[in-house]
């Protein structure tokens, strides 16, 4: 039985994950539970997918998730959650901008506010002014136009109960983004309060067109008059797991 599964989505990112895993190695180890690390390989162009490789072959915990293409960080999440095995997951970037650290500030959250979400809550982060600018707009306009309500500065770290995640999939009617049916499932979460680093090495994979498009797929699906359909689900048939 697995305690605790830890998914991270990768893009381009073979010059943090070393870092990556030297940092989360004894975080892991100090909480004592029975783990899985799910690498989500969104169609990296570098070397991330052998590096990762590289890992599992020394831990036996390591599980990597390779996608056949850039399919973006929302499908990468799904992707990760459909094979993940823990009671506990834990969502958190590869860039380092969420810290390995906080991770047992978002599991005692969990037990000690018996919820079933716990959400990163910035109180400062070292992001780029453009994406800032989009993650505040992203904010305003998702509170204006649909019924997703959150306090602002809330990110993709986070972590939750299994079943929490059962029962928003086998809400059929719910659409969007993985994370932002959460939302609309109202699963009852604390936020917890963290302070965001910045970028670790290289550059992220999200330009302004796309940073844009993420933020369209989580608003519009659950927009109080519907605008358009949109499908942005991601099909299991579509990517290979390597144990």
């Amino acid at each position: 039985m697995i305690e605790l599964s830890i998914v991270i989505p990768v893009f381009n990112d073979s010059k943090v994950l070393h870092e990556l895993y030297r940092r989360l190695k004894p975080v892991i180890f100090e909480l004592g539970k029975s783990y899985e690390i799910i690498f989500v390989d969104d169609g990296s162009s570098d070397d991330s997918f052998q590096i990762l490789k590289e890992f599992q072959d020394k831990d036996e915990n390591i599980r990597i998730v390779k996608l056949v293409k850039n399919f973006g960080q929302s499908n990468a999440i799904t992707a990760g959650l459909e094979y993940s095995e823990g009671d506990i997951i834990v969502i958190m970037d590869s860039d380092l901008q969420d810290k390995p650290e906080d991770i047992p500030k978002l599991l005692n959250a969990l037990e000690e506010n018996d919820v079933q979400m716990a959400v990163a809550k910035w109180v400062s982060r070292k992001d780029s002014v453009a994406k800032k600018i989009i993650s505040n707009t992203f904010f305003i306009i998702s509170n204006v136009i649909t019924k997703i309500h959150h306090p602002p500065n809330i990110g993709v770290f986070r972590a939750f109960k299994k079943e929490a995640y059962e029962t928003v999939k086998n809400i059929p009617e719910l659409s969007g983004t993985t994370l932002s049916r959460f939302y609309r499932a109202k699963i009852y979460y604390k936020t917890v309060d963290l302070h965001r680093d910045k970028r670790y090495a290289g550059k992220g994979g999200y330009n302004l067109n796309r940073m844009f498009k993420l933020a369209f797929d989580r608003i519009f699906p659950h927009a109080k008059l519907k605008i358009a359909k949109r499908n942005s689900e991601f099909t299991v048939e579509r990517f290979i797991v390597k144990k």
